[in-house]
């Protein structure tokens, strides 16, 4: 379900399994509005690219409690990135890439969709005890840099 807000903000619904709760989409800049409809333990997520073949996702934290999450996930690139929060003992740069140079979501949680550079994405997910892996599954951005490991605590 997605809700137009006005001023280039919508607001999603999601009915996935991992109580993925809600999303909120801004502009960029620094000056857009976030508009979060649940909210839970913060965490800052920045993505982006600093050449063709290197990116990163870089977060404000590496560990939080158990429970409802929300990531803040800015889009600081040129492109369009993504982020899927897979539940793994994995490590987290040791993830196998498939043949068409992404990893599997079989482990997938969650995510925050495809989102456009500029653009700021807020979204809850009700997270368990464990390992999780944070990774733009777009082609190729995994093994660019696009990847974090975040412990959640019980």
């Amino acid at each position: 379900m997605s809700v137009a807000l006005g001023a280039g903000i919508t607001a999603c619904g999601s009915d996935s399994p991992s109580g993925g709760g809600t999303a909120t989409t801004t502009g960029g800049g620094g000056g857009g509005l976030t508009v979060p409809t649940e909210t839970g333990t913060p965490v800052g997520v920045k993505a982006g690219d600093t050449s063709d073949t290197a990116q990163y996702l870089k977060l404000d934290t590496a560990s939080v409690k158990a429970g409802k999450v929300t990531f803040t996930f800015v889009n600081e690139g040129t492109r369009k990135h993504e982020m899927i929060v897979l539940k793994t003992d994995e490590q987290f740069d040791a993830l196998k890439v498939g043949t068409d140079n992404r990893v599997s979501e079989d482990a997938s949680v969650g995510e925050i969709s495809e989102t456009d550079k500029g653009k700021t994405v807020t979204k809850t997910f009700d997270l368990k005890a464990g390992n999780y892996v944070l990774v733009c599954n777009i082609e190729k951005h995994y093994g660019q840099g696009m990847k974090q490991a975040i412990t959640v605590t019980g």
